[in-house]
C-alpha cells in the first residue's frame, strides 16, 4: 500500500500550501480539470507551485520520489498563470540529470506526462519563467500525480 504513495519532498516549497495561496489560486476546480485527463491512473496527490514573475527570467524547481516498478502520470494545469512557463522533468541514470520532458512553450491549458520508474528515486521538475510584462505579476502552476502498477 505505502508503494503507491509518492513520497514529495520539496525543500523550501511547503509554504505553497497555505490557505492564501491556494485561495489566490483556486487549486480544486484546475485539478479537477486536470482529473479528467488521468484515464486508468489513480489519482495520488496535487502540487501548487505559486510563480512570481520578476524583471528577469528565471527557473526554479521541485523534486520528488518514485518508486521502481510503478508508472506515473503528471498532469500540468497552467491555466492560472499570466505568461507561458517551460518545463522540463529530469531523472537520474548513471549518477547524471537526463530530460525525460520539455516544452519550451507553456501554451497548453493542461499537459501530461507518463513515465516508468525503473528505479526507486528523485525526479526533477524545472520551470522556466520569463520575466515580468507589468509589476507585480503572479501566477499558479497546478502538477496532478497519479500512478498504476506495471
Amino acid at each position: 500500500m505505502f508503494k503507491h504513495i509518492i513520497l514529495i519532498s520539496f525543500a523550501g516549497i511547503l509554504c505553497l500550501f497555505s490557505t492564501a495561496t491556494m485561495a489566490q489560486c483556486k487549486a480544486k476546480p484546475i485539478v479537477k480539470q486536470c482529473m479528467a485527463l488521468l484515464g486508468d491512473f489513480e489519482y495520488d496527490s496535487y502540487v501548487v507551485k505559486e510563480i512570481t514573475y520578476g524583471p528577469k527570467p528565471k527557473k526554479e524547481s521541485l523534486d520528488f520520489e518514485v518508486f521502481s516498478d510503478e508508472q506515473y502520470k503528471l498532469v500540468f494545469g497552467q491555466t492560472v498563470l499570466p505568461q507561458e512557463v517551460g518545463v522540463t522533468i529530469y531523472g537520474i541514470e548513471k549518477g547524471k540529470k537526463k530530460i525525460l520532458y520539455f516544452d519550451e512553450s507553456g501554451k497548453k491549458s493542461s499537459q501530461d506526462f507518463n513515465f516508468n520508474a525503473t528505479q526507486t528515486g528523485p525526479y526533477y521538475i524545472e520551470f522556466e519563467i520569463p520575466a515580468a510584462t507589468s509589476p507585480g505579476q503572479k501566477g499558479c502552476f497546478i502538477l496532478v500525480i497519479s500512478t498504476k502498477d506495471i
